[in-house]
């Protein structure tokens, strides 16, 4: 992943300096059609230890049978001021793992994951990108359900479709798409609006200014009602860029910056019981209401390789970790002898760029859909040592299952570590990113403005809602009241809150000044955490607070009195940065305990750089369409034009 002359690709097995035409990827799906040669170790070490191990019976796979794969990369043909690339849509049989038949995906330019882009920043870039994706969604969507409530043993856990129904008007769903460049500070016209598709054959135009830090971006398909399905798909890569604030770090690179995008699936059996990959995105309806679980595959991939072994140097490496599961929440974990290994990562970025210095992680990485974290590790204290990277939860030993929480099988990759003396020394540095500065409220605008969004857990259409709000005086209002809620902050005032809009075409968008600031504030009712997400923005996350949220009436969908503060949470150190999604909590809790039943409240400051249309909405892809909201974003002098606001 070190960078190269413009206009390349790297292709594990093949020639580094790839043929291009106009800064396509020539024949790359043609030549990734077949199922590909898996690449030997990237590093140069002698025999590592680890090996396969099986995994859970009903999974039918071997655990670390096949190597990482990394995508290739594709940088941008110089075109005078700017960089320009095509990137083609295709339909491709793709090989995820050596013991599962080729899996028919929709792809970007035939490989899953796409090709990472590798840009400079501060170098615009316009990109085509080319719908010739062929056939209906190569996906079998069903769903299961007790009308007592939770099933004991979740068949989401399990392969095949078996005690499901399908959900209808999926089967026939045609290749439309729109893509979205999620993290990109770019106008409403380029920002890939998803209501905008592009049929097989049409092109989607995008021009991406590049004007903000090196970082890790992704992109993925977009559409409206049926992202879930489309990125489950396949749509989605990963976006690079670089600065010479980065490159004068001296970080790991090359070999040694390893790219980790995560996600997961679930795949269909035949008659005799055997895996057929088919993919099968199954989902749990509980209850009479039929409320949806959000999807969790049993089946973890890493760079489209399902639970894949990297060999590796007793040095430090870098890699950059992207959350791309449809609802699945990583909190990642390495373990050696089966133990977690404290201050394992030490996180130096996260959704936009590096953070000011490096911060130890000595519990988990949580990442939520649509997150990235940068974090350095170092193995050289594991040299002749397998690793495990795991997926846990809270209250779970590390490495453990729960397959009442959807985790049959937590193990996600395998570090096999050789035994050669450390040939490079590596400092890790104790400033990253001399630029970056944390806000605080001192550095805000007098004058800005404060948004409030509250999620609320199922209502009258058994879906998770997104209530935008106002502050209003409560003279006159008998409580509970639907959609009218009061919290009590950490000083003890207390604020009633009424709903404006929830649904996506309610109307009363948010409009937000160019280059304005603003204070937005997040508090969870629901009891599932939510990953917010804004587009045509960026922001920081000045603070997390649990709330008691016993208050609150489901039933009459308003608070009987106020929503109390209970205490101030820690960030995370990937938060600490110029974010771009948010988990809203629960507290760590889904029922009451004896502080009463928790919630969380996460205010961020967000800037809004550039202008148009855009969505904020939850990034569980399962609750997108439900929890969505559109969001415009325009010049001061339009605004106010004629004395209007």
């Amino acid at each position: 992943m070190e960078p190269t002359d413009a206009g390349t690709s790297d292709l594990p097995g093949l020639n580094r300096r790839a043929l291009l035409r106009g800064g396509t990827i020539a024949g790359l799906g043609a030549l990734m059609a077949a199922a590909p040669v898996f690449p030997k170790s990237r590093s140069a070490a002698a025999a590592a230890p680890g090996g396969p191990e099986p995994s859970a019976a009903e999974l039918k796979l071997t655990k670390f049978r096949d190597p990482l794969q990394i995508p290739p990369v594709l940088r941008p043909h110089d075109h005078g001021d700017h960089g320009e690339l095509t990137v083609r849509m295709r339909t491709a049989d793709v090989t995820l793992h050596s013991e599962l038949p080729p899996v028919t995906m929709w792809t970007y330019e035939g490989v899953y994951p796409g090709p990472t882009i590798e840009t400079v920043s501060g170098r615009p870039l316009r990109v085509v990108w080319e719908n010739r994706l062929t056939g209906n969604i190569p996906v079998t969507a069903v769903d299961f359900g007790l009308p007592k409530g939770p099933s004991p043993d979740p068949l989401s856990n399990y392969p095949g479709t078996d005690g499901c129904q399908e959900v209808a008007g999926v089967a026939d769903l045609p290749p439309w798409a729109a893509v979205h460049l999620h993290g990109m500070l770019t106008g409403g016209g380029n920002d890939g609006w998803m209501e905008n598709l592009l049929a097989p054959g049409d092109v989607q135009l995008s021009a991406y200014p590049n004007k903000q830090a090196a970082t890790t971006l992704w992109y993925h398909d977009h559409t409206h009602h049926v992202s879930r399905f489309s990125v489950f798909a396949g749509l989605a890569g990963m976006f690079i860029s670089r600065n010479a604030e980065e490159r004068a770090l001296d970080l790991p690179r090359g070999d040694f910056e390893v790219p980790l995008i995560l996600s997961d699936r679930n795949f269909g059996l035949d008659a005799s019981g055997a895996l057929t990959g088919r993919l099968v995105h199954k989902v749990e309806m509980v209850g009479a209401q039929r409320l949806m679980r959000p999807h969790a595959g049993p089946y973890t991939l890493v760079n489209g390789v399902i639970w894949p072994y990297l060999e590796v140097d007793p040095r430090w490496y870098r890699f950059r970790i992207v959350n791309t599961a449809n609802s699945r929440i990583y909190r990642l974990m390495l373990l050696a002898d089966g133990r977690p290994v404290p201050g394992a990562f030490q996180v130096i970025g996260g959704d936009q760029g590096l953070i000011d210095k490096p911060i130890p992680v000595d519990g988990a990485l949580n990442l939520s859909p649509g997150e990235r974290a940068e974090v350095l590790v170092d193995f050289s204290a594991f040299r002749g040592q397998a690793l495990k990277l795991v997926n846990t939860l809270q209250a779970v030993t590390p490495g453990a299952s729960d397959k009442r929480n959807d985790l049959l099988e937590p193990d996600v990759m395998q570090f096999r570590v050789s035994d050669r003396k450390p040939g490079t020394r590596f400092t890790l540095p104790t400033v990253l990113s001399p630029t970056f500065k944390r806000l605080t409220h001192d550095d805000l605008p007098h004058d800005h403005a404060h948004r409030w969004v509250v999620l609320v857990g199922p209502g009258s259409e058994n879906m998770p809602e997104l209530w935008e709000m106002e502050e209003i005086d409560p003279a006159g209002i008998t409580f509970p009241a639907a959609g009218v809620v009061q919290v009590r902050d950490a000083q003890g005032a207390v604020m009633t809150l009424r709903r404006t809009s929830m649904a996506y075409d309610d109307g009363n968008a948010f409009i937000a000044e160019h280059d304005g600031v603003e204070i937005w504030k997040y508090l969870n009712l629901a009891a599932s955490p939510h990953p917010m997400h804004i587009h045509l923005a960026h922001f920081q996350v000045l603070s997390r607070e649990n709330y008691d949220v016993s208050a609150f009436d489901r039933v009459t969908r308003g608070s009987t009195k106020p929503i109390a503060f209970k205490a101030v949470s820690e960030l995370e150190a990937h938060e600490l940065g110029e974010k771009d999604v948010i988990r809203v909590g629960t507290a760590g809790q889904i029922t009451p305990g004896p502080n009463g039943t928790p919630g969380e409240l996460v205010t961020v400051a967000v800037r809004f750089p550039v202008v148009g249309r855009g969505v904020h909405h939850c990034h569980m892809l399962e609750h997108e369409q439900h929890m969505m909201r559109p969001l415009v974003v325009s010049p001061a002098s339009h605004m106010h034009a004629g004395g209007h606001h």
